[in-house]
């Protein structure tokens, strides 16, 4: 057997295929981006000056108006032109034209007062002017406005439709499935470890409920409200923060399964002073965490393995007691909306967030709210992916694939496999063989030694689909061997 292994591995050969399944590149809908809503006047109920920011010419141009203050929960969302469609706030969501939108009602819990929701409103796949507008704060609820009605303004037509009993945290974060168009929620239980999520695709909320316990419980006396969940642009990343009662609070950095919703290996990150807003560089590479002590905090995610990430911990910013939540804009800068005066009259702005310490340069009260003002709380939350730039995490849209490695014996089974080299995960579609036939596998690496394979495998049309997760391995050459009961076919996989 050792002899025939030897063979098999001595005749691999590389081949080009191009991705047989296509998926769509969320990012070409970052124009949904366009429109910010967020924070209160300058008067609270006096002044038409409350603030937004406009992206249409590439930079951010400060909007006022008349529209109604959004102390928490801000979320907006544009069409694909980039035209306003709606925002919102607590409890209250507004039309174009800052009314409140037709039908809406009270949005979420009316009956919890103090208590900020997280709001996220997200394009029904396929139909771009049906908006699902979800809401977390002591349940996670759920509306759905037709943008066709009203004059183009808007209307509800399904009102707080409940997906998660209480108690949940007001925390939401969105990002594309690995297709490009369905879309992941994710949100966090209250007192527990448990994170869930829910997929909507071009016929709803699909009928399956994702459950991760994973990463600490904190059993606080509410303060574990606050805080941020935050997907990377790529989607392979998920962080959560928290400020509360506890002096100091642990950030998480997970691992995201665009494929599956499934959240897994978490990394305790150093204590800060309340996290209040999290936020990845455009290119994924690293991760701020704002705290609001005035903190802007740097972590390195190239810096190599688990210790080398948490020791990489850099402080790129301090003014005091004041900076709180961030959010990423489509002109790859973030934007930092601190809590405490005179500060929160201006946006502070992380100019070049994908490079290291403080050649990120953090530009404090960067921008003028003309009169207006930021709470701190929240900023502006969205789908993440729109954001993405590149093409290795969204690899099912038309890029070409090299290295694939694959050797013939006998019977006639096929196998494609892309992208190839990958960092994250790879596809393996094994066609030939009957669905209920069984599929043993092996994974060595290039010295001979056996390791561990973390496979997710489901049926294909005329055979198996296997997803295929990089895990903990090391960037290297691995051989990945599939037996069935009458063939067996060695793949080289090149993990980045």
């Amino acid at each position: 057997m050792k002899k025939d292994y030897a063979l098999l591995f001595a005749l691999v050969a590389l081949c080009c295929i191009f991705c047989s399944a296509q998926t769509r590149n969320p990012g070409l809908d970052v124009s949904r981006t366009n429109i910010w809503r967020f924070g209160f006047a300058s008067i609270p109920g006096g002044a038409n000056d409350v603030p937004g920011l406009d992206f249409s010419s590439g930079s951010p141009v400060v909007i006022n108006s008349g529209s109604q203050s959004l102390l928490s929960g801000a979320t907006t969302i544009s069409d694909g032109t980039g035209q306003l469609q709606l925002y919102g706030g607590y409890q209250s969501m507004y039309d174009r034209t800052d009314n409140l939108l037709s039908n809406a009602g009270v949005v979420g819990d009316s009956g919890w007062i103090g208590i900020s929701p997280c709001n996220i409103a997200i394009p029904m796949p396929n139909s771009p002017n049906i908006i699902y507008y979800f809401s977390a704060q002591v349940t996670l609820k759920y509306t759905v406005v037709d943008m066709n009605l009203n004059n183009g303004k808007g209307q509800a037509i399904l009102r707080n439709v409940e997906l998660e009993q209480y108690p949940v945290e007001s925390k939401l974060a969105a990002v594309h499935h690995c297709n490009g168009s369905d879309v992941w929620i994710v949100g966090h239980r209250w007192q527990t470890n448990t994170f869930y999520a829910y997929l909507l695709t071009d016929t709803g909320i699909a009928n399956i409920r994702v459950v991760s316990s994973v990463g600490p419980v904190y059993n606080t006396t509410g303060g574990w409200q606050g805080g941020k969940l935050k997907f990377s642009p790529n989607g392979n990343k998920l962080v959560f923060c928290a400020f509360g009662d506890e002096p100091n609070t642990v950030p998480y950095l997970f691992d995201f399964d665009k494929s599956t919703g499934i959240i897994s290996n978490p990394i305790a990150l150093q204590p800060d002073e309340g996290a209040g807003g999290a936020c990845f560089s455009p290119d994924c590479s690293k991760l701020y965490i704002s705290t609001g002590e005035g903190y802007i905090l740097q972590y390195d995610l190239n810096a190599g393995n688990t210790a080398a990430i948490v020791a990489s911990r850099k402080q790129v910013f301090y003014v005091f007691n004041s900076i709180s939540t961030t959010q990423l804009g489509l002109d790859g800068k973030i934007y930092v909306l601190p809590a405490g005066n005179p500060h929160r009259k201006y946006l502070t702005v992380i100019n070049y967030p994908n490079l290291l310490d403080t050649l990120c340069n953090v530009q404090l009260n960067a921008i003028y709210l003309n009169g207006g003002q930021g709470t701190g709380r929240h900023l502006m939350n969205t789908i993440e992916s729109y954001f993405y730039t590149g093409s290795s995490a969204y690899p099912c849209y038309g890029d070409t694939v090299t290295n694939v490695s694959a050797i013939n014996g006998k019977g006639d089974i096929a196998l494609s496999v892309y992208p190839n080299p990958f960092s994250d995960y790879t596809f393996i579609e094994v066609r030939g063989i009957d669905v209920r036939e069984k599929i043993e596998y092996q994974l060595c690496d290039i010295a001979g030694r056996v390791c561990d394979a973390q496979i997710t495998e489901s049926d294909w049309w005329d055979g198996k689909r296997l997803i295929f997760h990089r895990a903990r391995l090391p960037s290297g050459i691995y051989l990945l061997t599939l037996k069935t009961l009458n063939q067996s076919r060695t793949i080289k996989l090149s993990v980045l």
